[in-house]
Parts: structure tokens; C-alpha cells; sequence
């Protein structure tokens, strides 16, 4: 007699991940650290129920212990974890700015994550971009803010609560927070100034990189812990020091927002991790960052056009912006390839990238990268741009900042927009929205940076980024992420169509 299947169904998602993830070398997050402590069986789950733990909410037992070595490690005066990535941690610091001022208003970088913009209309919190940020075409990276940027912001409003830029940037780009803290301090001493650091959870960790914003003078900041500091996905960190932040107030927004559902295995992780970077961070973080030389010398020798950031185009980064060693970012701009059909590509040779973009693509030298992936990867790229140089002495054509749509004046706020979108708002063909104020945002993800804005006016330069972008198979996050229209308000200002305008020579 046959006897029945008495196997479990089977997940197409586990299946991908029993057999798919482990052929890859993944240049990309999560960045973990194998040999950290682990739970031996992960369906050994718990609950607060077992209250010998502790609790997250009460930061009690174990977690109040892994919350006191993190602050320790990162020279913070408190830490929360949370189980929410740094969007949610980004969640919990923009409530903490709207309990601590009704009428707060809040100057972001244009770099910001999307997270932070729409917290911001979650809370209805008021805020103004840095004026006037620096763009680079050929990396397609917004640059971090100066001192003078900052200075800048706060002469036009004086008013702020607090100033918010990501540091470091998707492609490794880091702000002088020493510079930025101890002037904006001298000019406001009640200013806050937030750091989302989700990128930056390895750096205190070793010498040779960029200092870390708790460090540099921050009062607040938010780490991914899996990104570059070795925990499991969706762990985080925000770290705060008590002169200018009301711990009182932060632990009011953390129980308004944070699960009462952790999941004890990821904040084991992040507590794990951190206690494997205290003791053995030095040598982790050489090997990466021996790595990530060895691949950009050799993409560098064997592919002379190729431009990579910090290498070929120093005058991309000024002196008072360091360049994290481990990311490598790659232009294309003398190449008939796009960083969207370069990382396919590359996918298809199991080679995955963390972002790419219409000239550019990132890669992370992760901890997890198996022996040969260097070797792969420089073969892999090589194959795949040589022979596809443009003309000599020539460079493609590039779309101007895309993300100046932003850079603009505020026509009305965001959160308004959302609120009257439903009854206010037409939906027009892409090109006729031109000088019309979006009433939804539209950004490329990664890296989670809005292009589009609700209360902003609609750019040719974003248009025709976007417009490339798609033809180029990029994943768009919008209403409608084929955006065969777009929803905007107010009267069309008769936008001339797409032309050579809309693009500049590096």
C-alpha cells in the first residue's frame, strides 16, 4: 500500500532561498557576519510571554543589556533597538521631533530616504530642503551637505528645530559631521542635528574609515545594522545623546511605533554582530576593504574608460567628504551600456549588484562574498562593457539632476497634497505634467530618494530620467509604477515638450 505524502507544501519564496541565494555572490545587503553567535534552531521562537527575556518595550534584562553595549560602541549616551530597519527607527525620530514641538519645522538634505519624507507627512511635521545640492551626473549621486549648505538653511530659517542628511550616501559619500556639529552648535546650540547612518553601522569599528556621526558631534542617529554592520535583514539601531534630546520624549515615540511582536532572533542578531565587530572588527573590515581595492584595480586595468568614484574622478568629493572604502561605484559614462542593462547582465551570471541607475551601478563588498567573487565579478564586467566604448573623446549625454524637481520652491505641503489628492487631483500623461505640481511621489528603489514630490512642480529633467529609466526595465515605486499617467494639481503651465534641454554635458 502507497503510503501519502505527508510532506509539508512547499513556499516558492523558501525554495528561492534554499537554492537560488546560495549560488550568487551578492555584492548587495544584507552584509552578514557567519560567524556570529546564532540560535541554533530558528523556529525556536518566542514571545514577551517568556518573561525571563525581558522586555523590548521595557528595555529590561536582556535587551536594556544589548541596548547599553551598543551605546557604549558607538559612543551615544542612550540606544533603542529596533526591529524595524531604519525606516522604522526614522519613524520613531521624526514622532520624537513632533512631541517635542507642534510647530516644529525640520531642514532635510535633498539625499534623504524616502522614510524620512514620509514621516514627516505622517506626522505633519513642516520642513524645507537644503538649498541648492551638489549632483553628479556621471555617478548619479546627490552629495552630501557642506557647512556652507547648512549655514545656508538655517540663515533662510532660523526657526528649525533640526537638521536632518544622510550620511553616509548609497554610494559611500560621507558629510563632515565633525565641521557641520561644531559651527551649527556655535550658531544654534538648541539645534538638533539627525544623521540616518543606515549605512554606516561598521564604522567605528576601524580606522581606515570615514568617523561615525555619534562620534562626530551628532545629537541623533539611525543604522541599519544589516547593511554594513553584520546583523540579519530588518535590524537597526538609534542611538541619541541627552544634551539635546529629551530621552523621555524618545522613549514616548518608541512605544507609540515599535511592534509588541519583535522577533527575538533578529535583535539577537544585532546584539550578536556588534559584540563579533568589538572584538574582531579590524579584521572583518580589512578584508573587505582589501577586496574592494583588488576589484577596483582590477576594473581599473582592464577597462581604462571606466570611471569609478574615488578613483578616477577625485574632484567628485570635496575634502570635507570621505569616501567609505567598501562601496564602489562605477560610471558608465564612456560606455553604450546602462547600469540597469549592466546589472541584469551580471545577474544572469549570478553577480547582484546593490543599485544601478541609467549611468552608474553600486556594488557593497560584503562579508558574506565567497572566495573567486572579486575574480568573478571584474570578468563579469569586463565581458560585458568591452567593445562598447562610445566614440573616442566622447562622453554619452546625461540627464541633469533629476532630483531637482525638489530643489525648487515648496508649492504646497506634502502632507496637504496627500490629504486633497482624491478630489483635487487629475491624472495627465507623464509629459503633460510638466510644470504641474505633483500630487504623488515617484522615486527609483533603491536608493528610496524621491525624484517626484506631492507639492512640488513636476521637472523635465525627472521626466526624462524617468521616461529612460523604464525603457530600461528600472522598478519604479509610484501609484503606477508604468506612470502611463501621473496625478497632479493645479493648471497646466502649457510644458513644451522633451528636448536636448533636458540633458547636459558632463
Amino acid at each position: 500500500m502507497t503510503q501519502p505524502d505527508i510532506s509539508p507544501p512547499k513556499s516558492p519564496l523558501v525554495t528561492a532561498l534554499n537554492e537560488l541565494v546560495r549560488t550568487q555572490d551578492r555584492w548587495c545587503t544584507p552584509s552578514i557576519l557567519q560567524d556570529q553567535h546564532q540560535v541554533k534552531n530558528e523556529y525556536d521562537d518566542v514571545s514577551v510571554s517568556v518573561g525571563a527575556l525581558g522586555s523590548l518595550l521595557q528595555h529590561s534584562i536582556y535587551f536594556e543589556e544589548a541596548e547599553k553595549f551598543a551605546a557604549q560602541v558607538y559612543g551615544a549616551d542612550r540606544t533603542f533597538l529596533s526591529p524595524h530597519g531604519s525606516t522604522g527607527a526614522n519613524a520613531i525620530l521624526l514622532r520624537m521631533l513632533a512631541l517635542k514641538r507642534r510647530d516644529a519645522l525640520v531642514l532635510v538634505a535633498r539625499n534623504v530616504h524616502h522614510s524620512i519624507i514620509n514621516a514627516l507627512k505622517m506626522f505633519s511635521i513642516d520642513f524645507r530642503f537644503l538649498p541648492d545640492p551638489d549632483y553628479s551626473s556621471r555617478f548619479e549621486a546627490i552629495m552630501p551637505p557642506r557647512i556652507t549648505d547648512v549655514i545656508a538653511g538655517l540663515s533662510r530659517y532660523p526657526e528649525a528645530l533640526a537638521v536632518i542628511y544622510t550620511s553616509p550616501t548609497y554610494e559611500g559619500l560621507t558629510a563632515d559631521t565633525v565641521g557641520i556639529s561644531h559651527v551649527i552648535h556655535e550658531f544654534r546650540p538648541d539645534l538638533i542635528i539627525a544623521v540616518d547612518e543606515a549605512w554606516g553601522g561598521h564604522l567605528p569599528f576601524h580606522s581606515e574609515l570615514p568617523e561615525a556621526a555619534m562620534t562626530s558631534g551628532a545629537d541623533i542617529c539611525v543604522q541599519s545594522t544589516h547593511k554594513m554592520a553584520g546583523s540579519l535583514q530588518q535590524g537597526a539601531l538609534i542611538h541619541w545623546n541627552e544634551e539635546r534630546v529629551d530621552s523621555i520624549t524618545m522613549g514616548e515615540a518608541y512605544r507609540e511605533y515599535v511592534t509588541t511582536s519583535p522577533s527575538y532572533h533578529l535583535l539577537g542578531s544585532v546584539d550578536a554582530s556588534l559584540r563579533l565587530l568589538k572584538e574582531r572588527g579590524r579584521e572583518y573590515l580589512d578584508g573587505s576593504i582589501k577586496r574592494s581595492a583588488t576589484l577596483r584595480e582590477a576594473l581599473a586595468a582592464s577597462l581604462p574608460a571606466l570611471e569609478i568614484l574615488g578613483v578616477t574622478n577625485e574632484r567628485q568629493y570635496s575634502s570635507s567628504r570621505r569616501l567609505d572604502p567598501i562601496k564602489t561605484t562605477l560610471g558608465l559614462s564612456r560606455y553604450g551600456v546602462s547600469g540597469f542593462a549592466l546589472a541584469k547582465n551580471l545577474a544572469e551570471n549570478g553577480i547582484i549588484v546593490e543599485r544601478a541607475g541609467l549611468n552608474s551601478v553600486v556594488l557593497v563588498t560584503t562579508f558574506q562574498l565567497p572566495d573567486g567573487a572579486v575574480d568573478r565579478a571584474v570578468n563579469a564586467v569586463t565581458e560585458s562593457l568591452q567593445g562598447k566604448e562610445v566614440p573616442e573623446g566622447r562622453i554619452k549625454t546625461l540627464p541633469r539632476d533629476p532630483f531637482g524637481a525638489c530643489s525648487g520652491p515648496q508649492n504646497m505641503r506634502p502632507y496637504e497634497v496627500v490629504r486633497y489628492a482624491n478630489r483635487l487631483g487629475v491624472e495627465v500623461p507623464l509629459n503633460e505634467a510638466i510644470g504641474r505640481i505633483a500630487a504623488e511621489s515617484v522615486e527609483l528603489y533603491p536608493p528610496g530618494i524621491p525624484l517626484l514630490l506631492e507639492g512640488y512642480k513636476v521637472t523635465r529633467e525627472a521626466v526624462t530620467y524617468l521616461q529612460a529609466a523604464l525603457e530600461e526595465g528600472a522598478q519604479l515605486v509610484a501609484r503606477d509604477p508604468s506612470l502611463a499617467g501621473l496625478r497632479v494639481l493645479g493648471r497646466s503651465e502649457s510644458p513644451e515638450d522633451l528636448d536636448a534641454n533636458a540633458f547636459q554635458m558632463w
